[in-house]
């Protein structure tokens, strides 16, 4: 019966698998999933650009499609929206596609963008973000189903994902505040102010950070179901410890840094010396 069970359950596995690379599974924003073919699709780009100052922010909530945001030179924050719609026509899908409401405030000091789509009953859409950021903006980004990609920003960052990770790259954030509710979180801070703050939390995935050797915080790390591991940094550990909750200094204390996850590990690592600054 054992061997019946798990012959069950490997096949079950590959039916899945096949279902998922060979059609289109759209999630329509609400909590519906589509697995019919959707032959149909439409595309299109929705582009803006904003001046905004070093101290200015950008917020933008998505729902369905990833985000991609890197540093820029300049004052100008660049953004460009790839919008796709699938549906039982090309037709159906470009009709989709006109629903997607785009609402905008766009102010001196703040822009906000934030997607609006109509419930579904077939098919599905997705606005997949590209923004080049100037440096000293601070960004709030949220996405639903979609990762969230930060390259070299230096503003004060905000990441929200419902499905979908977060990796942030050469960071050089006086913040950085990053939440997961299934997928991990991987972020690499090229420096760290001693008055900074670094949160990083998942349910369902890891949490990763990388700090320079010379980075001065005072960390919480803590996991319930996983472990934690520290590598190439010296932890002057605080009060006790355990393998899922451990408190302590990194060259003598400085900026907060907090990494905690439900299902999965921390890891709290040094970066090269190349990347750090």
């Amino acid at each position: 019966m054992r061997g019946a069970r798990g012959l069950h359950q490997i096949a079950a596995v590959l039916v899945l698998g096949w279902a998922v690379a060979g059609c289109d599974i759209a999630v329509d924003g609400h909590g519906g999933l589509d697995l019919h073919f959707a032959s149909g699709r439409a595309q299109d780009e929705w582009t803006r650009s904003y001046q905004l100052a070093p101290g200015g922010r950008f917020e933008l909530v998505n729902v369905n499609g990833k985000i991609e945001a890197e540093a820029a030179e300049g004052g100008a924050l660049e953004i460009k929206a790839e919008r796709v719609a699938r549906g039982r026509s090309d037709e159906a899908a470009k009709e989709l596609l006109g629903q997607i409401e785009m609402r905008e405030e766009a102010g001196a000091d703040r822009v906000r963008v934030e997607v609006r789509t109509p419930r579904v009953s077939f098919g599905g859409h997705e606005v997949r973000w590209t923004l080049r950021v100037p440096r000293g903006v601070h960004v709030d980004l949220r996405t639903v189903n979609g990762g969230v990609l930060l390259t070299g920003l230096d503003g004060e960052v905000r990441a929200r994902a419902t499905n979908g990770g977060i990796r942030g790259r050469s960071l050089v954030a006086a913040s950085v505040d990053a939440s997961v509710t299934n997928g991990g979180v991987d972020v690499e801070v090229a420096s760290l102010a001693e008055s900074g703050s670094i949160s990083l939390e998942s349910v369902n995935g890891g949490v990763g950070l990388a700090l320079p050797s010379d980075a001065k915080a005072d960390v919480n790390a803590q996991c319930v179901n996983g472990g934690i591991s520290v590598s190439g940094l010296e932890l002057a550990v605080v009060g006790e410890q355990s393998r899922r909750r451990i408190e302590g200094r990194l060259n003598g204390g400085g900026g907060r840094v907090t990494l905690k996850t439900v299902n999965g590990g921390v890891r709290l690592s040094a970066l090269p010396p190349s990347a750090a600054r």
